[in-house]
């Protein structure tokens, strides 16, 4: 136990010493690349269900700006923080929408059929952004040129696409005109947000002009998505209290003149979401009295994959 203790106050002494004689902190600019996958996913009832709506938003192509600060809190811990935002360039969007009608259904005789709609889509006008805020405490290794701090934080990400669809145009009065071709923008929306703990590395060897460094975090977060369909003028919004998420980063720097650097980064995420809940309603045909019927429990879940490579630009004070 006595050694243990002494083990613990020789890194506190360590870092404090070391961060007495740090630099105050660093503000970094970013630009580069991201690639996103995003799926949202639908079926009702859970078990043996009678429809399926699977939607995904494929190979986004994102233009990335950004801001990272450190900053030291006392003699031993440090702050950090960073936003970015992105521009979708391009991607793909496809739906798919299945239904199951099951033989239990009186009318649809004895085996099962399925029908199926996919459709692809033009993504337009969309856009991202990220926040990030963190604590750390530093324990130092090897001369002081190996830091490893536990960090604790919180992050929102967010994504917002819009999908030009084409259909049918209708008349003044409502009606469906066959002669006409419309366009309608179908929106959505999605937030990550939560706390996070996680791990940050650092390594510099002594009187050397490069630094490599790494970030590890798992999130805790939650989950609220909303779509709006214009053609039918409605609103749907996913909610989820069950998301978590990991995401790496790793990094390099060079100091090209005294408090002046310049250097590249990449980063990982993968999150998920899911939620089960009650669902009611039925499905009517306008020819037959039959009914679909859809109560139980509704399944959603979301994921989001993502990477990122940055060229980054820093001022230290």
């Amino acid at each position: 136990m006595r050694k243990l203790i002494t083990f613990l106050m020789t890194l506190l002494v360590g870092s404090s010493v070391s961060y007495a004689n740090a630099d105050f902190g660093q503000l970094t600019f970013e630009v580069g690349y991201r690639h996103d996958d995003i799926s949202w996913n639908q079926k009702a009832p859970s078990y043996n269900p009678n429809y399926k709506l699977h939607r995904k938003f494929k190979d986004l192509d994102i233009v990335q700006i950004g801001l990272k600060g450190r900053t030291m809190l006392g003699y031993n811990f440090y702050g950090r923080a960073s936003v970015n935002w992105g521009w979708i360039v391009d991607g793909d969007y496809k739906r798919t929408f299945s239904t199951y009608k099951s033989p239990v259904i009186a009318g649809f005789g004895s085996e099962d059929f399925v029908v199926t709609d996919t459709r692809r889509d033009v993504i337009d006008e969309n856009f991202v952004y990220d926040l990030s805020i963190g604590v750390g405490y530093p324990f130092y290794f090897s001369d002081c040129t190996l830091a490893l701090s536990p960090v604790v934080g919180y992050a929102l990400d967010s994504q917002h696409i819009s999908v030009e669809q084409g259909g049918l145009g209708f008349d003044s009065t409502g009606a469906v005109n066959p002669n006409s071709y419309g366009s309608y923008t179908h929106k959505f929306n999605s937030r990550w947000y939560g706390p996070f703990v996680g791990v940050d590395f650092n390594y510099r060897p002594y009187g050397e002009t490069w630094n490599l460094y790494a970030e590890v975090e798992y999130h805790f977060a939650r989950f609220k998505g909303r779509y709006h369909d214009e053609l039918l003028s409605q609103h749907h919004i996913h909610r989820s209290k069950h998301a978590h998420a990991w995401t790496f980063a790793l990094g390099a720097d060079y100091d090209f003149s005294n408090d002046w650097t310049a250097g590249l980064c990449v980063k990982f995420q993968d999150w998920t979401a899911s939620r089960r809940h009650g669902h009611h309603g039925h499905v009517s045909s306008n020819s037959s009295d039959e009914i679909i019927n859809l109560s139980g429990n509704e399944r959603t879940s979301h994921k989001w994959n993502s990477y990122a490579i940055n060229l980054t630009f820093g001022k230290q004070f």
